[in-house]
Protein backbone atom coordinates (compact mmCIF):
# COMPACT_ATOMS: atom_id res chain seq x y z
CA UNK A 1 0.00 0.00 0.00
CA UNK A 2 1.31 3.34 -0.98
CA UNK A 3 1.00 6.67 1.27
CA UNK A 4 -1.87 7.47 -1.52
CA UNK A 5 -3.30 4.67 -0.71
CA UNK A 6 -4.08 5.25 3.20
CA UNK A 7 -6.52 6.41 5.39
CA UNK A 8 -6.06 9.97 7.07
CA UNK A 9 -8.55 11.37 10.36
CA UNK A 10 -7.32 14.92 11.13
CA UNK A 11 -7.54 16.03 14.89
CA UNK A 12 -8.87 19.36 15.12
CA UNK A 13 -7.59 20.69 18.37
CA UNK A 14 -5.13 23.97 18.93
CA UNK A 15 -3.29 22.87 16.60
CA UNK A 16 -4.47 20.65 14.94
CA UNK A 17 -2.25 17.33 12.94
CA UNK A 18 -3.26 14.45 11.05
CA UNK A 19 -3.71 10.40 11.88
CA UNK A 20 -2.61 8.20 8.81
CA UNK A 21 -4.11 5.02 8.89
CA UNK A 22 -2.42 2.27 7.54
CA UNK A 23 0.67 4.19 6.41
CA UNK A 24 3.88 1.70 5.49
CA UNK A 25 7.02 2.40 8.03
CA UNK A 26 8.89 2.63 5.02
CA UNK A 27 6.52 5.74 3.57
CA UNK A 28 7.01 7.85 6.56
CA UNK A 29 10.75 9.26 5.34
CA UNK A 30 8.68 10.50 2.15
CA UNK A 31 6.19 12.63 4.38
CA UNK A 32 8.71 13.88 6.23
CA UNK A 33 10.44 15.34 2.99
CA UNK A 34 7.26 16.87 2.25
CA UNK A 35 6.75 18.54 5.40
CA UNK A 36 10.25 19.47 7.04
CA UNK A 37 12.22 21.33 4.77
CA UNK A 38 14.80 21.98 7.81
CA UNK A 39 14.78 18.93 9.14
CA UNK A 40 18.74 16.96 9.75
CA UNK A 41 18.55 15.11 13.00
CA UNK A 42 16.07 12.33 14.03
CA UNK A 43 15.72 10.75 17.32
CA UNK A 44 13.96 7.45 17.38
CA UNK A 45 12.74 6.39 20.81
CA UNK A 46 12.05 2.70 20.81
CA UNK A 47 12.77 -0.32 22.51
CA UNK A 48 15.42 -3.40 21.36
CA UNK A 49 12.28 -5.92 20.37
CA UNK A 50 10.21 -3.22 18.69
CA UNK A 51 13.91 -2.24 17.22
CA UNK A 52 14.44 -5.92 15.75
CA UNK A 53 11.10 -5.89 13.96
CA UNK A 54 10.45 -2.66 12.66
CA UNK A 55 13.98 -0.56 12.58
CA UNK A 56 15.07 -1.52 9.33
CA UNK A 57 11.72 -0.82 7.48
CA UNK A 58 11.68 2.61 9.17
CA UNK A 59 15.10 3.41 8.34
CA UNK A 60 14.20 2.53 4.54
CA UNK A 61 13.33 5.95 4.09
CA UNK A 62 15.15 8.32 6.60
CA UNK A 63 18.73 7.71 4.65
CA UNK A 64 19.06 11.25 3.95
CA UNK A 65 18.72 11.96 7.76
CA UNK A 66 21.06 11.66 10.12
CA UNK A 67 19.36 9.68 13.05
CA UNK A 68 20.12 7.35 16.31
CA UNK A 69 18.54 5.13 17.97
CA UNK A 70 17.97 5.45 21.98
CA UNK A 71 16.51 2.38 23.66
CA UNK A 72 14.34 1.51 26.17
CA UNK A 73 13.81 -1.48 28.09
CA UNK A 74 10.34 -2.75 28.13
CA UNK A 75 7.67 -1.93 31.07
CA UNK A 76 5.56 0.30 32.55
CA UNK A 77 8.18 0.56 35.26
CA UNK A 78 10.47 2.65 32.51
CA UNK A 79 7.73 5.22 32.41
CA UNK A 80 9.85 7.12 35.13
CA UNK A 81 12.26 9.92 35.72
CA UNK A 82 15.33 8.27 36.21
CA UNK A 83 14.06 7.14 32.39
CA UNK A 84 13.94 10.64 31.39
CA UNK A 85 17.20 11.86 32.66
CA UNK A 86 19.13 8.85 30.93
CA UNK A 87 17.15 9.55 27.37
CA UNK A 88 18.44 13.02 28.13
CA UNK A 89 21.81 12.17 28.76
CA UNK A 90 21.93 10.27 25.61
CA UNK A 91 20.38 12.54 23.31
CA UNK A 92 22.73 15.36 24.13
CA UNK A 93 25.39 12.42 23.39
CA UNK A 94 24.14 12.57 19.92
CA UNK A 95 24.18 15.67 19.40
CA UNK A 96 20.39 16.67 20.00
CA UNK A 97 18.98 20.06 19.53
CA UNK A 98 15.77 21.96 19.29
CA UNK A 99 15.38 21.45 15.70
CA UNK A 100 15.76 17.21 16.15
CA UNK A 101 12.59 15.45 15.47
CA UNK A 102 11.69 12.60 18.01
CA UNK A 103 9.70 9.46 16.71
CA UNK A 104 8.13 7.06 19.25
CA UNK A 105 8.19 3.79 17.65
CA UNK A 106 6.46 1.43 19.92
CA UNK A 107 3.40 0.88 21.84
CA UNK A 108 1.68 2.82 24.66
CA UNK A 109 5.27 3.24 27.01
CA UNK A 110 7.38 4.08 24.48
CA UNK A 111 4.29 6.76 22.90
CA UNK A 112 4.39 8.30 26.58
CA UNK A 113 7.94 8.46 27.75
CA UNK A 114 9.42 9.57 24.29
CA UNK A 115 6.60 12.23 24.41
CA UNK A 116 6.63 13.32 27.30
CA UNK A 117 11.17 13.26 26.58
CA UNK A 118 10.06 15.92 23.74
CA UNK A 119 7.94 18.29 25.62
CA UNK A 120 10.21 19.05 27.77
CA UNK A 121 14.00 18.64 25.99
CA UNK A 122 15.00 22.33 25.64
CA UNK A 123 11.74 22.76 26.47
CA UNK A 124 10.18 21.30 23.87
CA UNK A 125 11.21 19.67 20.32
CA UNK A 126 9.11 17.53 17.12
CA UNK A 127 7.24 14.72 17.86
CA UNK A 128 5.71 12.22 15.67
CA UNK A 129 3.82 8.93 16.87
CA UNK A 130 4.72 5.24 15.11
CA UNK A 131 2.28 3.07 17.35
CA UNK A 132 2.72 -0.62 16.61
CA UNK A 133 0.53 -2.26 19.19
CA UNK A 134 -3.26 -2.03 19.13
CA UNK A 135 -3.36 0.09 22.64
CA UNK A 136 -0.86 2.67 21.15
CA UNK A 137 -3.02 2.39 17.79
CA UNK A 138 -6.38 2.98 19.19
CA UNK A 139 -5.55 5.11 22.16
CA UNK A 140 -2.67 6.18 23.81
CA UNK A 141 -1.09 7.75 20.51
CA UNK A 142 -4.01 9.93 20.19
CA UNK A 143 -4.97 12.99 21.62
CA UNK A 144 -1.21 14.42 23.06
CA UNK A 145 -1.22 13.01 26.25
CA UNK A 146 2.20 12.07 27.48
CA UNK A 147 3.33 11.19 31.13
CA UNK A 148 5.83 9.34 33.14
CA UNK A 149 4.73 7.35 36.59
CA UNK A 150 5.28 8.33 40.33
CA UNK A 151 5.26 5.81 42.90
CA UNK A 152 2.02 7.10 44.25
CA UNK A 153 -0.09 7.06 40.97
CA UNK A 154 0.18 6.66 37.39
CA UNK A 155 1.15 9.64 34.70
CA UNK A 156 0.86 12.03 37.47
CA UNK A 157 3.43 13.87 35.53
CA UNK A 158 2.68 14.50 32.27
CA UNK A 159 1.80 17.48 29.96
CA UNK A 160 -0.64 17.44 26.82
CA UNK A 161 1.74 17.37 23.75
CA UNK A 162 0.39 16.54 20.31
CA UNK A 163 2.30 15.18 17.45
CA UNK A 164 2.98 16.64 14.45
CA UNK A 165 1.15 13.52 12.71
CA UNK A 166 0.36 10.03 13.77
CA UNK A 167 1.87 7.48 11.93
CA UNK A 168 0.07 3.87 12.03
CA UNK A 169 1.03 1.00 10.03
CA UNK A 170 -1.64 -2.08 10.27
CA UNK A 171 1.22 -4.72 9.76
CA UNK A 172 2.65 -4.21 13.29
CA UNK A 173 0.27 -5.53 14.31
CA UNK A 174 0.63 -8.88 12.88
CA UNK A 175 3.26 -10.11 15.38
CA UNK A 176 1.54 -9.03 18.41
CA UNK A 177 1.45 -10.98 21.25
CA UNK A 178 -2.25 -11.90 22.27
CA UNK A 179 -1.56 -10.36 25.46
CA UNK A 180 -0.58 -7.43 23.80
CA UNK A 181 -3.75 -7.78 21.62
CA UNK A 182 -5.86 -7.50 24.77
CA UNK A 183 -4.56 -3.68 25.97
CA UNK A 184 -5.81 -2.47 23.03
CA UNK A 185 -9.36 -4.98 23.19
CA UNK A 186 -10.19 -3.33 26.62
CA UNK A 187 -9.08 0.40 25.45
CA UNK A 188 -11.40 -0.45 21.98
CA UNK A 189 -14.30 -1.78 24.08
CA UNK A 190 -14.52 0.92 26.23
CA UNK A 191 -14.59 3.20 23.22
CA UNK A 192 -17.82 1.30 22.07
CA UNK A 193 -18.88 1.77 25.87
CA UNK A 194 -18.93 5.67 26.25
CA UNK A 195 -19.81 6.41 22.36
CA UNK A 196 -20.78 3.80 19.85
CA UNK A 197 -23.12 1.36 20.69
CA UNK A 198 -22.69 -0.20 16.95
CA UNK A 199 -19.12 -0.79 17.87
CA UNK A 200 -19.72 -3.12 20.71
CA UNK A 201 -22.24 -5.02 18.74
CA UNK A 202 -19.66 -5.37 16.34
CA UNK A 203 -17.20 -6.85 18.78
CA UNK A 204 -19.87 -9.34 19.59
CA UNK A 205 -20.40 -10.35 16.29
CA UNK A 206 -16.70 -10.13 15.15
CA UNK A 207 -15.47 -12.45 17.95
CA UNK A 208 -13.76 -15.14 15.73
CA UNK A 209 -13.10 -12.83 13.17
CA UNK A 210 -11.05 -10.93 15.08
CA UNK A 211 -9.38 -13.83 16.95
CA UNK A 212 -8.35 -14.92 13.66
CA UNK A 213 -6.66 -11.50 12.96
CA UNK A 214 -8.83 -11.20 9.56
CA UNK A 215 -6.85 -8.01 8.37
CA UNK A 216 -10.11 -6.64 7.09
CA UNK A 217 -11.69 -7.02 10.18
CA UNK A 218 -8.96 -5.65 12.39
CA UNK A 219 -8.25 -2.92 9.90
CA UNK A 220 -12.09 -1.80 10.96
CA UNK A 221 -11.68 -2.06 14.26
CA UNK A 222 -8.67 0.14 14.43
CA UNK A 223 -10.14 2.63 12.59
CA UNK A 224 -13.45 2.57 13.95
CA UNK A 225 -11.92 2.45 17.99
CA UNK A 226 -9.84 5.53 16.61
CA UNK A 227 -12.61 7.72 15.48
CA UNK A 228 -14.41 7.50 18.65
CA UNK A 229 -11.24 8.57 20.21
CA UNK A 230 -10.33 11.50 17.67
CA UNK A 231 -13.73 12.64 17.96
CA UNK A 232 -13.69 13.43 21.05
CA UNK A 233 -10.51 14.71 21.47
CA UNK A 234 -11.34 17.31 18.60
CA UNK A 235 -14.42 18.72 20.82
CA UNK A 236 -12.41 18.41 24.14
CA UNK A 237 -8.50 18.73 23.49
CA UNK A 238 -7.41 19.20 27.43
CA UNK A 239 -9.91 17.27 29.32
CA UNK A 240 -12.20 20.21 30.46
CA UNK A 241 -14.83 18.24 29.58
CA UNK A 242 -16.46 15.60 27.77
CA UNK A 243 -12.55 14.12 27.03
CA UNK A 244 -12.87 13.03 30.55
CA UNK A 245 -15.65 10.10 29.59
CA UNK A 246 -12.13 8.30 27.69
CA UNK A 247 -10.92 7.63 31.43
CA UNK A 248 -13.96 5.30 31.83
CA UNK A 249 -12.38 2.25 34.33
CA UNK A 250 -9.23 3.84 34.48
CA UNK A 251 -9.53 5.32 37.97
CA UNK A 252 -10.11 1.60 39.41
CA UNK A 253 -7.24 0.30 36.36
CA UNK A 254 -4.78 2.66 37.24
CA UNK A 255 -5.20 2.01 41.30
CA UNK A 256 -5.06 -1.54 40.80
CA UNK A 257 -1.72 -1.13 38.35
CA UNK A 258 -0.17 0.75 41.54
CA UNK A 259 -0.75 -1.53 44.34
CA UNK A 260 0.55 -4.65 42.06
CA UNK A 261 3.40 -1.71 41.41
CA UNK A 262 2.64 -2.38 37.29
CA UNK A 263 4.13 -6.09 37.75
CA UNK A 264 1.54 -9.20 37.43
CA UNK A 265 -1.13 -6.64 35.68
CA UNK A 266 -1.03 -5.16 32.24
CA UNK A 267 -2.73 -1.92 31.46
CA UNK A 268 -5.52 -4.13 29.48
CA UNK A 269 -6.22 -6.00 32.25
CA UNK A 270 -6.80 -3.12 34.54
CA UNK A 271 -8.47 -1.31 32.39
CA UNK A 272 -11.04 -4.61 32.09
CA UNK A 273 -11.58 -4.98 35.70
CA UNK A 274 -11.89 -1.26 36.12
CA UNK A 275 -14.76 -1.35 33.36
CA UNK A 276 -16.67 -4.24 35.21
CA UNK A 277 -16.17 -2.30 38.30
CA UNK A 278 -17.70 1.23 37.14
CA UNK A 279 -20.78 -1.06 35.60
CA UNK A 280 -21.00 -2.57 38.73
CA UNK A 281 -20.90 0.89 40.13
CA UNK A 282 -22.98 2.37 37.61
CA UNK A 283 -26.10 -0.13 38.42
CA UNK A 284 -25.97 0.43 41.95
CA UNK A 285 -26.54 4.06 40.98
CA UNK A 286 -29.68 3.13 38.78
CA UNK A 287 -27.80 3.59 35.45
CA UNK A 288 -27.48 0.40 34.35
CA UNK A 289 -29.44 -3.14 34.35
CA UNK A 290 -27.80 -5.61 35.71
CA UNK A 291 -28.60 -7.49 32.38
CA UNK A 292 -26.39 -5.03 30.92
CA UNK A 293 -23.37 -5.52 33.32
CA UNK A 294 -23.61 -9.24 32.17
CA UNK A 295 -23.66 -8.75 28.48
CA UNK A 296 -20.07 -6.53 29.40
CA UNK A 297 -18.57 -9.21 31.46
CA UNK A 298 -19.23 -11.75 29.22
CA UNK A 299 -17.42 -9.80 26.14
CA UNK A 300 -14.92 -8.87 27.95
CA UNK A 301 -14.31 -12.75 28.81
CA UNK A 302 -15.01 -13.62 24.99
CA UNK A 303 -11.55 -12.22 24.42
CA UNK A 304 -9.57 -13.60 27.42
CA UNK A 305 -9.87 -10.11 29.31
CA UNK A 306 -10.61 -10.26 33.30
CA UNK A 307 -13.53 -9.50 35.12
CA UNK A 308 -12.18 -10.28 38.54
CA UNK A 309 -8.94 -9.35 40.27
CA UNK A 310 -8.60 -12.90 40.71
CA UNK A 311 -7.83 -13.83 37.84
CA UNK A 312 -4.89 -12.49 37.31
CA UNK A 313 -3.28 -12.33 41.18
CA UNK A 314 -3.46 -15.08 43.38
CA UNK A 315 -2.91 -12.29 46.31
CA UNK A 316 -6.28 -10.77 48.04
CA UNK A 317 -6.10 -7.33 47.28
CA UNK A 318 -7.39 -4.93 49.99
CA UNK A 319 -10.68 -3.08 48.73
CA UNK A 320 -9.53 -0.04 51.48
CA UNK A 321 -6.10 0.01 50.03
CA UNK A 322 -7.82 0.46 46.35
CA UNK A 323 -10.14 3.17 47.70
CA UNK A 324 -7.07 4.73 49.09
CA UNK A 325 -5.48 4.73 46.09
CA UNK A 326 -7.99 6.37 43.71
CA UNK A 327 -7.29 9.63 45.77
CA UNK A 328 -4.32 10.10 43.42
CA UNK A 329 -6.81 10.22 40.59
CA UNK A 330 -6.39 13.12 38.01
CA UNK A 331 -9.77 14.01 37.43
CA UNK A 332 -10.53 14.27 41.67
CA UNK A 333 -11.61 17.77 42.80
CA UNK A 334 -11.63 19.21 45.67
CA UNK A 335 -11.03 15.60 47.74
CA UNK A 336 -14.06 14.39 46.00
CA UNK A 337 -13.35 11.38 43.80
CA UNK A 338 -14.74 11.81 40.70
CA UNK A 339 -15.51 8.92 38.30
CA UNK A 340 -16.90 7.92 34.79
CA UNK A 341 -19.71 5.69 34.98
CA UNK A 342 -21.38 3.98 32.05
CA UNK A 343 -25.10 4.45 31.72
CA UNK A 344 -26.64 1.68 29.67
CA UNK A 345 -24.04 0.77 26.63
CA UNK A 346 -23.04 3.86 23.97
CA UNK A 347 -23.06 6.22 26.72
CA UNK A 348 -21.31 7.33 29.76
CA UNK A 349 -21.62 10.22 32.25
CA UNK A 350 -19.13 12.13 34.76
CA UNK A 351 -20.09 11.36 38.00
CA UNK A 352 -19.38 13.27 41.03
CA UNK A 353 -21.71 12.18 43.67
CA UNK A 354 -20.29 8.48 44.33
CA UNK A 355 -19.38 7.68 47.81
CA UNK A 356 -16.50 5.84 49.24
CA UNK A 357 -19.03 2.97 50.50
CA UNK A 358 -20.41 2.97 46.82
CA UNK A 359 -17.08 2.35 45.31
CA UNK A 360 -15.76 -0.01 47.98
CA UNK A 361 -18.97 -2.17 47.09
CA UNK A 362 -17.80 -2.28 43.47
CA UNK A 363 -14.67 -3.23 44.45
CA UNK A 364 -15.61 -6.06 46.07
CA UNK A 365 -17.50 -7.08 43.26
CA UNK A 366 -14.59 -7.41 41.57
CA UNK A 367 -12.03 -9.37 44.28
Amino acid sequence: MSLLECQKIEVTAAKPYPVFLGAPLEALGEYLHSQFKELEHILIITNPVIAKLYAERLQKGLMDYRFDFLFVPSGESEKSLDRLSQLTTAALRCGADRHTLVIALGGGVIGDLAGFFASVFMRGIRLIQVPTTLLAQVDSSLGGKVAVNHPIGKNIIGAFYPPLAVWTDFTTLDSLPWEEVENGLAESIKHALIDDLDLFEFFERQEESLKQRNPLIWREMVVRSSSVKVRIVSQDEREQGVRALLNLGHSFGHALETEMNYRGVTHGQGVSIGLVAAAHLANAKGQMTLAEVDRIKLLLNSYGLPIKISEISMEGQDPQVLLQLMKADKKNHGGRKILILPQGIGQAVVSKECTDPEILDAWKQVL
